[in-house]
């Protein structure tokens, strides 16, 4: 069957919902179809990874919704006496279920009221439930994660270990069951500046918000988590639709933030769900005690407080005392007070060390900490998955020299930098899917230059359709594949060819 493994190819499918085959605005991050493998691990439920995210990726373990979900409401009827609506009274039976205020209205009044049938009482009203239909792979709504808010870390740190893939591989999973469900997403980017705030609450805005976090780079500077949790928390106290949201925090970074001031803005209803990605921790510095200790609020800061003010009492003393021995007798007691104020502030500080950067444990309802990638997990080739991508490269080749199409380039060109990614990082033991490998990069680098020409076909490529294959083959040197100087006249003669019909036409319409 012609094309069977490239229609069906989970690898193929894959790149178009991380919308690698639409982006040609920018260079595309490096490595980016290693989110492919990553997720390939992250889909096996008994890996030892999957089983560690568990709590984010599978949160429907089971068929029993939670105790608050609309399906023990909404999708049962209701029994009738649990809503109601405002009715007339049908029979003086009623009069002792009217609503009590009409009760004060001057007798007469409420005597001809109740002849005429016009007093108000809470009549029972069934429900309408609006059902939907569950079986979609692609559409179930349920309310369990209808609204959600994803702050990614995309400081500088995250290019290390392939933790920026791996948070894209986990952003992905988590965009996409809410996609299912089609629920309501708020999504920014964080590092020492917020990122723009994206929304998705359909399936349009949820395809392009999952190409969007598929093309994030890590080059930021700094991990403000604190500024970002507290622009989502206005974010979601701003949109009446976000009440009750949950927050998933991906990150690698360690970043002190101050629960007390966060915990009274989260409220009962905001709940933070947090990923991070290594081991990494930071330590207080002296300007953050000297900070904690001008506006701390603990015990132990107050005595520290107080032996400062203390010491800069018997400092002014020791200026104005009037003799030498009473000077001796204050230096005494100020240096005592000193090493009072050392040792105090040494434990104050081996305390909040403890703790110190790390708050955002205390504050998340789930918190995960996952350490770095193995990178022989993650480019490791099974025979398996080797013969896959033997036989798919095999019909590539075989579909660019007799069939092709601009899209079979493009599908073309992605699987050859994948091939090329797997090969520098581990290396590809099938010596005939190497050869299919290495015919595929040169055939593809001769269509673009030719201006795709193949052995018996000319495919019309726009210019388009040249910067993005340009950008999908590009390596890491930076460097475009070169399009010989004939071949970008003949782009210059087109595009003036095309000016000339234009005006033509243009003309020949005024006329």
């Amino acid at each position: 069957m012609p094309h069977q493994f490239t229609t069906e190819s989970t690898f193929f499918n894959r790149m178009e919902e991380f919308g690698f085959f639409d982006a040609i605005a920018d260079r595309l991050p490096e490595e980016f179809t290693l989110v492919f493998e990553i997720a390939r691990i992250l889909e096996d439920e008994s890996h030892a990874l999957t089983q560690r995210l568990a709590p984010i990726l599978w949160q429907k373990s089971n068929d029993i919704p939670p105790p608050h979900s609309p399906e023990h409401d909404i999708i049962p009827h209701l029994p009738a006496s649990e809503e109601y609506e405002a009715s007339l009274i049908d029979n003086l039976r009623d009069i002792s279920r009217i609503y009590p205020h009409q009760f004060l209205l001057p007798e007469e009044v409420f005597y001809q009221k109740l002849v005429e049938r016009s007093l108000w009482l809470p009549k029972p009203k069934a429900p309408r439930n609006y059902r939907y239909q569950t079986e979609s792979e692609q559409f179930a709504p349920d309310s369990r994660k209808q609204k959600v808010y994803l702050l990614f870390d995309t400081s500088k740190s995250m290019q290390e270990h392939y933790r920026i893939h791996l948070a894209k591989a986990i952003a992905y999973f988590f965009l996409r069951q809410n996609m299912k469900e089609l629920g309501t997403v708020y999504f920014r980017t964080f590092d020492l500046e917020i990122g723009e705030l994206r929304t998705a609450n359909d399936m349009h805005g949820f395809e392009e918000l999952i190409s969007e976090a598929m093309h994030l780079r890590a080059l930021g500077r700094g991990t403000s988590l604190e500024k970002a949790l507290l622009t989502a928390i206005a974010d979601i106290r701003s949109a009446s639709m976000m009440g009750e949201a949950e927050i998933l925090v991906i990150t690698d970074g360690a970043a002190h933030i101050d629960v007390d001031k966060l915990r009274p803005l989260l409220g009962d209803t905001i709940t933070i769900n947090t990923v991070k990605i290594g081991t990494a921790s930071i330590t207080p510095d002296a300007k953050f005690l000297q900070g904690l200790i001008l506006t701390g609020s603990s015990e132990d800061v107050k005595v520290v407080r107080d032996l400062q003010q203390k010491l800069r009492d018997l400092e002014h003393q020791i200026h104005n005392a009037g003799s030498e021995s009473r000077r001796g007798v204050l230096r005494s007691e100020a240096t005592y007070i000193a090493k009072q104020i050392n040792q105090q502030t040494e434990r104050i500080g081996k305390r909040i060390a403890e703790r110190y950067g790390r708050e955002i444990e205390d504050i998340s309802s789930t918190f995960i900490q996952i350490t770095d990638l193995v990178p022989q997990d993650i480019f490791r080739l099974s025979e398996d998955k080797s013969e896959e991508l033997r036989l798919l490269t095999a019909e590539m080749l075989t579909t660019l020299i007799n069939e092709p199409s601009v899209e079979d380039l493009k599908k073309a060109a992605l699987l050859s930098d994948h091939l090329e990614l797997m090969n520098e990082h581990h290396s590809i033991e099938s010596e005939e899917l190497q050869k299919s490998a290495k015919e595929l990069q040169e055939l593809l680098e001769k269509i673009l230059k030719e201006g795709g020409d193949t052995t018996h076909h000319f495919i019309e490529l726009s210019e388009k359709d040249e910067i993005q294959l340009s950008k999908m083959m590009q390596k890491k040197s930076n460097a475009l594949v070169r399009i010989p100087i004939a071949r970008l006249l003949r782009l210059l003669l087109r595009r003036i060819k095309r000016a000339v019909q234009r005006i033509f036409r243009r003309r020949s319409g005024i006329k």
